[in-house]
């Protein structure tokens, strides 16, 4: 049972409220900008979506510090999860930051419309639902946006790695001037934004994924000591592995000097990494999967 004493005060509840309505606003200048695309709505977009991402890491402190306090000094006992204003929280603020975050560095056009609506429903179900326990949801509804994520993110950054595999062969080919008859491959330049593309949709995703699997797993490492998180498993070193090198692909375009051929080399060593991952998840099934 949660102890009643960590559960979200009034304080805590308006404070995320306020974080929701921040990334509305947001998302609202974002539209606006469709027709009128002033500095004041440029500025108003990063501010009140940043200002959200702030508001719901403070709430999210806030709520810890207060559960663990409940529980004496040392936290012993607490875990994220124990209720539904901090579980729905958590995936809220993660949610809306990546988005943020991928539109401040690689844009995707509209992409904030989508999502952030989502982060603020999560936000808003974190106030209402916040003081009910989560009996079959932390085991069923936390592991299947966990698993959702990790697998969505992957299959597209496989995509991301593929065509990286389809960009090395067509520039070698136009490089041995074997062009006759065409590649077949499309042009580089649509190679490389279709891989940007989908390592910009997937790591976002496979950055939810995996920060929700190492949560849950240590969740089910506090209520079943047969649980225990190895947190230098094969799935896990492989899975981090690829997530580095996929944020390296997804920050290639700020320097031109490492776009093309080399940016395809690390959507297809990410490749390769991702299936090991895939690979290790599935034979490997030791701890949490």
């Amino acid at each position: 049972m949660i102890d009643p004493q960590a559960l979200p005060t009034d304080g805590q509840t308006a404070t995320l409220i306020m974080s929701a309505l921040a990334f509305a606003v947001s998302a609202g200048a974002s539209i606006a900008r469709q027709w009128t695309d002033s500095r004041l709505l440029r500025i108003t977009v990063w501010v009140a979506g940043w200002g959200g991402v702030v508001l719901g890491a403070a709430v999210l402190g806030w709520h810890a510090a207060t559960a663990m306090a409940s529980h004496g000094l040392a936290g012993t006992g607490w875990m994220p999860l124990e209720d539904n204003f901090d579980a729905l929280a958590w995936l809220g603020v993660m949610i809306a930051g990546c988005a943020l975050y991928v539109q401040w560095r690689r844009p995707v056009g509209g992409l904030d419309w989508f999502v952030l609506p989502v982060g603020i429903a999560l936000l808003v179900a974190a106030a209402v639902f916040g003081r009910e326990e989560p009996r079959a949801y932390r085991e069923t509804a936390w592991s299947v946006v966990h698993r959702v994520t990790a697998y969505g993110g992957a299959l597209a950054l496989t995509i991301a790695g593929v065509v990286g595999a389809m960009y090395l062969v067509a520039n070698h080919r136009l490089r041995a001037k074997r062009m006759i008859g065409g590649t077949g491959l499309g042009s580089l330049e649509r190679l490389e934004n279709v891989a940007q593309t989908a390592v910009t949709l997937g790591w976002p995703l496979f950055t939810i994924g995996l920060v929700t699997g190492v949560i849950w797993g240590i969740h089910l490492g506090s209520m079943d000591k047969g649980h225990q998180q190895e947190f230098f498993e094969p799935k896990i070193l492989l899975a981090v592995a690829g997530w580095v090198v996929f944020a390296l692909a997804l920050h290639t375009p700020i320097n031109a000097s490492f776009r093309g051929r080399k940016a395809a080399v690390l959507s297809l060593i990410g490749l390769v990494l991702m299936i090991g991952t895939l690979l290790a998840v599935q034979f490997m099934p030791a701890g949490p999967r």
